[in-house]
C-alpha cells in the first residue's frame, strides 16, 4: 500500500499493493504503517453488495471522532468526498476518485467530512471501514442539497428512503 494523492488536506487515496501470478491476484488490504501514515486504525470493517448499477449511499458523516476507509474489491464505483468542515475554506465543497477491483485504490476520509457513494457497474462489491467498533449511527445531508452540488455521471437506481428525504444544509 502505498499513499498515491491526497485530497483536501486531510484526505488520502491509496493503492494497494497487488501482484500477479498463474493463479490469479493477491491484493494487500491491510498495511498498519500505512493506516498509521495517513492516522487511521481500524475497528470495524463491513462489507456492502451492490447488485445494480446506480446504488447510491447519500452524504453520510460522523459527528464522533470517526474516520473511515472505503475501498472496492469487485466492480466499480464513485466515491465523493464532502468538505463539512464550517471554518475550512473549502467548506461544502467536494472531489470525487473513482474506486474499483482494477485500480486497487482506497480513500481514507477524516472526521470532518462526509462521504457518498453510487455503483457503476451490476454486483459492485464495496469495503467500508471505521476506527471505532459497535453500532455507530450516521448522520447525512441531502444529495440534492444545491450548496454542495454532486454531479453524477450516471443515473441513481437504488437509494434509501432517509437518503432520499436526507436533511439539507443549514448555513
Amino acid at each position: 500500500m502505498e499513499v498515491v494523492k491526497q485530497l483536501f488536506d486531510e484526505v488520502y487515496v491509496i493503492k494497494n499493493r497487488t501482484r500477479d501470478d498463474n493463479r490469479g491476484t493477491m491484493i494487500v488490504g491491510f498495511d498498519e504503517s500505512v493506516y498509521e501514515e495517513c492516522g487511521f486504525e481500524v475497528k470495524q470493517s463491513r462489507i456492502y453488495m451492490m447488485p445494480n448499477k446506480g446504488t447510491f449511499f447519500g452524504i453520510h458523516y460522523y459527528e464522533d471522532d470517526i474516520s473511515k476507509m472505503v475501498s472496492v474489491i469487485k466492480g466499480r464505483g464513485m466515491d465523493y468526498i464532502v468538505d463539512l468542515r464550517k471554518e475550512s475554506p473549502t467548506y461544502l465543497k467536494w472531489e470525487s476518485v473513482e474506486l474499483s477491483g482494477d485500480n486497487c485504490k482506497a480513500v481514507i476520509i477524516p472526521k470532518g467530512f462526509g462521504h457518498a457513494f453510487i455503483s457503476l457497474e451490476d454486483d459492485t462489491i464495496q469495503t467500508f471501514s471505521i476506527n471505532k467498533g459497535g453500532y455507530i449511527p450516521s448522520k447525512g445531508y441531502n444529495y440534492r442539497d444545491e450548496k454542495i452540488g454532486l454531479e453524477f455521471d450516471i443515473p441513481i437506481s437504488k437509494i434509501a428512503e432517509y437518503d432520499e428525504n436526507a436533511e439539507f444544509v443549514k448555513e
